[in-house]
């Protein structure tokens, strides 16, 4: 926890002008004004107020060091016990720079000792009680901000890594799919083998290393069409579907790889030979909120692999986690049309 000693002399100040000079003045009125005044008009009076100024600062200043090094070492009681002990080590202070330092240097301090020494520390009291508690106040501020700042930065530190941890289930699974895509048209030994083979090549450059945690919309869905071209070299002759983009009024930028998981689902489980559904994919925008819509025919018979079932409730998580409360997404299945919707609220500073 970094050591704020301006901080606590601004503390200090305001403290010391409310409770001090304020409460003399509004009680003393016009008279306490013109003492104040008498007593920084000599050389006695100007050292008694700084050395004074000092020393209140000190209680407060040795009780701020006293816990910074003591309230998580200790036991609750040491802790308190210390923190009278510096009270007392602040009135030692005083008592050396006004009756000893002072006194040498004009022959007279700031209490007539011949009352007693008792008398002087229960008067001290005070001050050492009202600005001990501002360097107490002001340790435990500090240390609650501090405590906040650092379960953020943890919490903000675990989110990235769940983040990454999603995403990086994301790639195996696709590339899996697609270099088993790109087998078959090399074991048919299919003249699209070699264009399978570059567009997987753009597929893993996006896949592997794009790192950025927000990336233009326009190319995520390069991606989504390289894809889509991969996947429809199986079924020759099949008009490729177009990705319908219209009405954005902003540069809109996303997690990459978020939309791949609807359009990759709709390859392995939607039937894209069906001409009275065929795969659509649309993306617009409407009151500051991206809309993705991706609507394809079910296959009749379905078949669910073992690593099935990844990439929704995958996207599902990142969604959580990358705009809580800022989406909404939707899934339909009526058994022979499915249907995703995403809204996504525009970033808050864009």
């Amino acid at each position: 926890m970094p050591f704020h000693w301006k901080k606590l002399l601004l503390w200090f100040g305001i403290v010391y002008v409310v409770f001090l000079e304020l409460r003399d003045l509004i009680g003393s009125g016009w008279a306490g004004f013109q003492r104040e005044l008498e007593l920084w008009s000599t050389p006695h009076g100007i050292a008694l107020t700084l050395t004074g100024l000092f020393a209140f600062y000190c209680f407060a200043l040795f009780q701020y060091i006293w816990l910074r090094n003591a309230y998580e070492r200790y036991r609750p009681w040491m802790v308190v016990a210390g923190c009278f002990g510096v009270m007392l080590l602040g009135i030692g202070l005083r008592a050396l720079l006004q009756e000893g330092l002072v006194y040498a240097l004009f022959g007279r301090g700031n209490y007539n000792l011949a009352r007693g020494w008792n008398f002087y520390l229960l008067d001290n009291l005070y001050y050492a009680l009202t600005f001990s508690a501002v360097g107490i106040g002001f340790y435990f501020a500090q240390l609650a901000q501090y405590t906040e700042a650092a379960r953020r930065a943890s919490e903000q530190q675990r989110l990235r890594a769940e983040v990454k941890f999603l995403r990086n289930q994301v790639n195996p699974h696709f590339l899996f799919n697609t270099l088993n895509n790109v087998y078959t048209l090399v074991h048919l030994k299919s003249d699209a083998a070699l264009p399978a083979l570059e567009k997987l090549s753009g597929l893993l450059r996006y896949a592997l290393y794009e790192r950025a945690e927000r990336v233009p919309l326009e190319r995520e869905l390069d991606y989504l069409r390289d894809l889509i071209h991969l996947e429809l070299l199986r079924t020759p002759g099949l008009e490729p579907p177009e990705i319908e983009v219209e009405g954005l009024n902003h540069t809109w930028e996303i997690p990459p790889l978020l939309l791949v998981p609807f359009v990759e689902n709709a390859f392995k489980h939607g039937d894209p030979t069906n001409e009275a559904q065929p795969l659509r994919v649309r993306i617009g925008e409407q009151d500051g909120r991206l809309n993705v819509e991706v609507i394809n025919a079910i296959r009749a018979a379905k078949s669910k692999d073992a690593t099935g079932g990844i990439g929704l409730e995958n996207v599902r998580r990142r969604l959580e986690l990358l705009y809580p409360n800022r989406h909404e997404l939707q899934i339909a299945d009526d058994g022979t049309i499915f249907c995703v919707q995403l809204q996504l609220m525009l970033d808050p500073e864009k």
